[in-house]
């Protein structure tokens, strides 16, 4: 029963938007009466929230094996199978993640979001570790955590606002920011080992 309401509100959603998604809609799209509807969910809210959970563990799920391949690869090949990856991930769902995003409150979304956030994180550590350049563990965060919330955000956007230029465009420019951010610096750059 918990499915069949949480597809429902996904297609009323992506229908009407958050504002103008009700609880009885969501029933009548479920096929149920709305006391059924309220013995799983509280309020809207609360559906929202069991929606936001669902859809990503969804995302999760579709970027794990991509995650897992991605550290192996070359650094440009390995950027560019993440980002494509995700804008895949993000336009299958973004009806629903327009909703969501616009009216989840940002805790929220930050609360539901860890796991996979954790994930993509600690894939983008071990590549800044092998390609960054930097052997500073403060500086390895640092970029880490520039590079993990600048690409989401903006991949996000991406899809949500279709700004009108390809996807190629989109990702060449998010790659040369991630590479200006693992150039080393020119003191570490002095530091390391020239290569044999």
């Amino acid at each position: 029963m918990v499915d069949r309401i949480l597809d429902a509100a996904a297609v009323v959603l992506a229908e009407d938007g958050y504002q103008r998604a009700s609880t009885n809609r969501i029933a009548r799209e479920a096929g149920v009466s709305p006391g059924s509807l309220y013995r799983y969910f509280a309020d809207k809210d609360a559906i929202v929230s069991g929606l936001s959970t669902r859809l990503v563990e969804d995302f999760a799920a579709e970027l794990g094996p991509v995650l897992r391949t991605a550290i192996a690869l070359p650094r440009e090949e390995a950027g560019r199978t993440l980002v494509s990856a995700v804008l895949d991930a993000l336009d299958r769902h973004a009806p629903l993640l327009r909703a969501i995003v616009d009216q989840v409150p940002a805790d929220e979304q930050a609360v539901t979001l860890r796991d996979v956030q954790q994930r993509i994180t600690d894939v983008t550590y071990h590549l800044v570790v092998l390609h960054g350049g930097s052997r500073d563990p403060e500086r390895i965060e640092q970029t880490t955590w520039m590079i993990t919330q600048m690409s989401q955000h903006l991949a996000v956007r991406y899809v949500l606002d279709a700004p009108g230029f390809s996807r190629e465009l989109f990702v060449e420019g998010l790659e040369r920011m991630v590479d200006g951010l693992l150039e080393p610096r020119p003191s570490e750059a002095r530091d390391q080992p020239a290569p044999p």
